[in-house]
């Protein structure tokens, strides 16, 4: 069967020149193989890859077997691929397909996957063999099951246990390099661009001129998105088809089409309104910017968070119904505890600057340890004294119990610190806790942001610690009343602190 108007195959560098591509691809096909299936919608060049892709993992020694409905396929295939026409119907690609596991091992490839052959490449893909093929369709990456899931009774469990990899491409409009005109981005223009970005950059923007017809563009160039499915994005893949739920994959097994986009972006093959088109007028792709971005921001508010919490708190924020208010604002209880030097000053001006940070920083390290055992929330260091909440911003019944409990281990650590640095100024801490009605939240700006509580429930934690000597840990009567059946604590009267007109009753914690 041969076109007397066949085409030669293109060699898979000239499609796809750049290194890091061809060693993503080189990853994939060094594992266990199955089916590569490489999808796009008509006319974007999916036959032309695939069989770029093909031919480059055969070589000149590998036999191909080759399956087509075509009987005008319009390419010229090497000498060691032999082409079977087969009759477009289910029973002949069945037959077809098994006859070819008698033959001698060989590369296997069918130019379009459909509901004829479905079954016979999937049943032919579990013997170890890789099965080449291509899936005409607009979806992209996973998402493709959802195009194929009614062929057959198949799950999506079962139907990711057959592929190995889905390639997808899409066609980007080439920037003319006649009139290309360099254009500084700002940092916050940046982000649209590339969530990921922080800074400003220098791209290229389309002008038009004689040579593009006025366009700003010459030609189009493809884009792609390669995902390797494997036993470690496998069960990642399935909970994004059956539980909707979208989780970031190994930048080493997924690479997008707008990772390969900005590649280009930035290499100045495209520019900056065609990759924006590109984009915003596929949904899908569109869809995928809008997560990338949302996982961008995720991430930022994880790392925000994980200054101030443990780990497990900041996914346990992430997962609250109420996490909005969380972000923007909320009245509620909490516990709040400042801790401070004493006569903090007077060892300044005693020792070097570089002594002083390197003790305090042990200093603080130990300290915050604690308040991770208790899961507390680190608010702010303000010089020597740090402040701590309890209860914000996930909510805990025993707050005040945590608070009283992390302030005896964090003295009684001090102490032991003590201890061990008998030739130097011993560090001594006084502590106040209080407990009421906050306003919890993010303040800040888009360029720095940080989670605070505010309230005189924070004003009178703060006066309380400035009353309170080395080693001493005083408490206001609401706190009190939550820990005086755990805690050893004892009334030293009314105080009057800075700022209040009325005396305020304060309780010492006993601790050995």
């Amino acid at each position: 069967m041969k076109n007397p108007q066949s085409q030669e195959l293109i060699p898979l560098q000239n499609l796809i020149p750049e290194d890091s591509t061809l060693k993503f691809i080189q990853r994939i096909l060094e594992g266990s193989p199955g089916i590569f299936a490489n999808t796009g919608k008509r006319g974007t060049g999916t036959l032309t890859l695939l069989l770029a892709i093909v031919q480059d993992f055969s070589g000149s020694s590998l036999p191909v077997k080759f399956f087509t409905e075509d009987p005008n396929f319009p390419f010229q295939l090497p000498e060691n691929w032999s082409i079977q026409l087969v009759k477009p119907d289910e029973t002949a690609w069945k037959n077809a397909i098994e006859e070819s596991s008698h033959e001698s091992p060989s590369l296997l490839v069918a130019d379009l996957l459909t509901i004829n052959n479905y079954f016979a490449i999937l049943c032919r893909s579990q013997q170890n063999n890789w099965f080449f093929t291509r899936i005409e369709t607009p979806y992209i990456g996973i998402d493709v099951a959802y195009n194929i899931r009614d062929w057959g009774s198949l799950s999506y469990t079962e139907m990711l246990q057959k592929f190995s990899c889905i390639w997808s491409q899409t066609l980007i409009r080439n920037i003319c390099q006649e009139c290309a005109r360099p254009v500084q981005v700002s940092a916050e223009d940046m982000k649209f661009l590339d969530p990921g970005s922080q800074k400003s950059e220098k791209l290229y923007q389309e002008v038009g001129c004689e040579a593009c017809s006025n366009k700003g563009t010459t030609g189009r160039c493809g884009t792609y998105e390669i995902l390797k499915i494997d036993d470690e994005t496998r069960p990642i893949l399935q909970a994004y088809l059956e539980e909707n739920t979208a989780y970031l994959l190994p930048s080493e097994k997924h690479l997008t089409i707008q990772d390969y986009a900005r590649e280009l972006l930035r290499e100045g093959k495209i520019g900056i309104q065609s990759y924006k088109q590109t984009i915003s007028q596929n949904p899908l792709l569109r869809s995928q910017h809008l997560l990338e971005q949302e996982k961008y921001r995720s991430t930022q508010i994880q790392d925000m968070f994980s200054r101030f919490v443990t780990r497990q708190v900041v996914e346990r924020i992430l997962h609250q119904s109420d996490f909005t208010k969380i972000i923007e604002g909320e009245r509620r209880k909490a516990t709040c505890m400042f801790c401070d030097i004493r006569n903090f000053t007077s060892y300044a001006e005693n020792n070097s600057p570089d002594e002083i940070f390197a003790r305090l920083n042990d200093y603080f390290r130990d300290i915050i340890e604690i308040v991770f055992d208790y899961e507390g929330t680190i608010d702010k260091f303000i010089g020597d004294s740090i402040m701590l909440v309890f209860g914000a911003p996930t909510e805990q019944e025993d707050q005040e119990l945590r608070a009283v409990r992390c302030a005896i281990d964090i003295q009684k650590k001090v102490a032991d610190i003590n201890q061990g640095t008998v030739d130097k100024t011993p560090i001594n801490i006084g502590i106040g806790i209080n407990t009421g009605e906050v306003i919890a939240g993010c303040l800040g700006s888009d360029r720095r942001m940080d989670y605070t509580v505010l309230g005189d429930v924070v004003n009178i934690a703060a006066r309380l610690e400035s009353k309170a000597s080395a080693g001493q840990i005083l408490i206001s009567h609401d706190t009190f009343q939550a820990v005086r059946d755990y805690i050893s604590c004892q009334s030293i009267g009314n105080l009057s602190l800075k700022g209040k007109s009325q005396l305020l009753e304060a309780f010492e914690v006993l601790y050995s």
